[in-house]
């Protein structure tokens, strides 16, 4: 891990914490727990390319209180002389992956919580071409009453930087995706009113462009006011989160426990009222057909043209769907739409443009430069055979 991606390793074990909770949350066996104490996130061994420093435990730590939870984690700020103790301990325990009640200390007189979790860095990759960091994580947790280890696994943190929130895009695409969100929006049910949505990243080619595009459409349509749209930032950590999670239960179409359901309303400050996420795929559907005006770009290379001249793409179909489950009721489909966007645009106005391009500074004196070039070569030219 080089020192130019510290804040990529730190998304990467945010994201690790959040596969815990939420294995944690699905399985059955860890039910009766209520209470989890973090112990600590313990560093790979001397040898490993992954380098991480004791800073990132902290990182862990609190990324495990962000992710919606039915468990209450107990951290290292509060109950200091009970941390003490249970730092005493197991700094004499080399490999929690090796932990026998039979042999290591006992820990029915901790009474902070139900379990201690026990984490420990295996390996991990950086790769700073497509910005991609994952890191790999064993998982313990320890029963406090019986000292026996109750669950375990293994989870991946990932993270890959997603780009810009709002992403470029060529004028024609830009008038396609108007076009299709303006389509979906029109055929939104009535029934959606009053609903609050939280907004994920929505699929596909240039997703993250018709998100802000869909919003836009819903402001203009004036339903805006009607059905209330939470976004999820990308570079917002607990919006990241928040997003995956809700994702990934819509996937499973799991019902959420209570207390998660809580800490998603007040992340939104939106208590009592009706949740559901808004999902969305974008898809290209036709570009066609094209004109070869220069196939070979040599043309731009020569007249050092502004704009590149190339394949022109003359219709443009745009296909999006859209999709708003209600997080109360196991993700159900609230409503589906869909939206086309179709955009065509003249062959020979694209011709012209490219024409009009070529007239840059640089070209002007070039062609100011031939021409009288070429007044004084017919001067001469006449001269020489002027008759004598």
């Amino acid at each position: 891990m080089s020192a130019e991606t510290p804040r990529n390793l730190s998304y990467a074990i945010e994201d690790a914490a959040f596969q815990a909770v939420t294995r944690l949350n699905a399985d059955a066996r860890v039910a009766h727990v209520k209470r989890i104490a973090f112990v600590r996130l313990a560093l790979p061994k001397p040898g490993l390319s992954f380098k991480v420093d004791a800073a990132e435990s902290q990182t862990f730590e609190d990324a495990l209180l962000s992710v919606p939870s039915k468990f209450q984690f107990v951290v290292h700020s509060s109950h200091q002389s009970d941390w003490a103790e249970i730092d005493r301990v197991f700094d004499q325990v080399e490999d929690f992956e090796k932990w026998d009640p039979s042999t290591c200390p006992a820990l029915n007189n901790f009474k902070l919580a139900d379990a201690l979790l026990l984490a420990k860095v295996i390996d991990g990759t950086a790769n700073e071409k497509t910005g991609k960091t994952t890191i790999r994580i064993s998982l313990r947790l320890i029963e406090v009453a019986t000292a026996r280890a109750l669950w375990g696994v293994n989870v991946e943190g990932v993270w890959q930087d997603a780009g810009p929130e709002n992403q470029q895009l060529t004028l024609e695409a830009r008038r396609t995706f108007e076009a299709a969100a303006k389509d979906a929006v029109a055929k939104l049910p009535a029934s959606l009113d009053g609903y609050g949505a939280f907004l994920l990243p929505f699929d596909g080619p240039a997703g993250r462009a018709m998100t802000q595009i869909f919003l836009n459409a819903l402001t203009e349509a004036g339903r805006q006011d009607k059905i209330l749209v939470y976004d999820l930032p990308n570079g917002n950590v607990t919006d990241r989160q928040l997003a995956r999670f809700l994702r990934e239960r819509a996937g499973t179409e799991q019902v959420l426990d209570e207390s998660v359901l809580k800490k998603v309303e007040t992340h939104a400050k939106a208590g009592g009222k009706k949740l559901a996420i808004l999902t969305g795929m974008v898809a290209v559907s036709n570009v066609e057909p094209k004109t070869l005006v220069d196939p070979t770009g040599f043309l731009d290379a020569i007249t050092a043209s502004r704009t590149a001249v190339r394949e022109n793409p003359v219709r443009f179909t745009i296909v999006a769907d859209f999709k708003f489950r209600d997080i109360n009721d196991r993700f159900k489909v609230l409503a589906a739409v869909n939206g086309e966007g179709e955009y065509v645009r003249s062959v020979w106005q694209r011709i012209i443009d490219q024409l009009l391009s070529f007239l840059t500074v640089r070209n002007v004196f070039i062609l100011a430069g031939c021409v009288l070039g070429l007044i004084v070569l017919f001067v001469l030219i006449g001269r020489m055979t002027r008759v004598r």
